[in-house]
């Protein structure tokens, strides 16, 4: 399942259109939130204890049923995080529940777990200790591949695709490849390379920071959501 993020089409936005739209840009806007959001609580569930049968099996049917209760109506950006709020209800969800009562066979669902193999992997390897920070962890690698897919997206817009893909690395340390043997390849000089890694990094960050506003309560700091998201990533 992929996440289709766009700045069209915010994470409030797509909440509020949930609560106004009419039946059929509902439908699609909270299915467009449950595939962005389903990763988060699978990696809860493991943590939780769920075997990867059972973990996939609960948060399948917490988002069916979600769906068809239109789960993030009950979202409010005045009223806190949308983490938050997710985390609440499926721990809600988890405990109100019978997990084999409702639990749907996979494939007959109506949110797509396909990626779920990876999931597996991704939370095995993964180091949280306890299934809130499992959930939070998977929650800010979806923020970083959002801000990074929304950033890629904008070199394309811009034609710098290929400065881009030369670049990138140098979103999570240095380049591989070294400045100068960029600055070779692209037949532009080594200044050009700096200056375009500087600017590179700090669009990169704007993009990250207005991911973290999409996902926060009104009034709440993105700078400190941010700390607390990069800090999980750090352990």
């Amino acid at each position: 399942m992929q996440g289709n993020s766009s700045f069209q089409a915010t994470r409030w936005t797509l909440v509020q259109r949930i609560k106004e739209a009419n039946a059929v840009d509902a439908q699609e806007a909270l299915n467009t939130l449950c595939s962005m959001y389903w990763r988060p609580l699978y990696a809860f569930a493991r943590g939780y204890g769920r075997s990867m049968e059972d973990a996939e099996d609960v948060v399948q049917g917490f988002l069916a049923k979600g769906i068809e209760k239109a789960l993030f109506a009950a979202a409010d950006k005045d009223k806190g995080k949308m983490r938050t709020f997710l985390l609440t209800a499926f721990k809600r969800y988890l405990r109100d529940e019978h997990v084999k009562s409702v639990a749907l066979k996979r494939g007959d669902g109506k949110v797509d777990t396909t990626d779920i193999a990876a999931e597996e992997e991704r939370w095995a390897d993964s180091e949280a200790t306890d299934p809130t920070a499992s959930f939070d962890k998977r929650w800010a690698i979806i923020v970083v591949e959002s801000a990074r897919e929304q950033l890629q997206k904008k070199y394309a817009s811009e034609g710098k695709s290929e400065l881009y893909k030369a670049l990138a690395d140098s979103l999570t340390g240095e380049l591989e490849e070294g400045y100068q043997s960029v600055a070779d390849r692209l037949d532009i000089s080594l200044s050009a390379v700096k200056v375009g890694v500087h600017r590179l990094r700090k669009r990169f960050g704007e993009m990250l920071r207005a991911e973290i506003v999409e996902t926060i309560g009104e009034g709440e700091d993105p700078d400190r959501e941010l700390r607390y998201l990069i800090g999980i990533l750090s352990d």
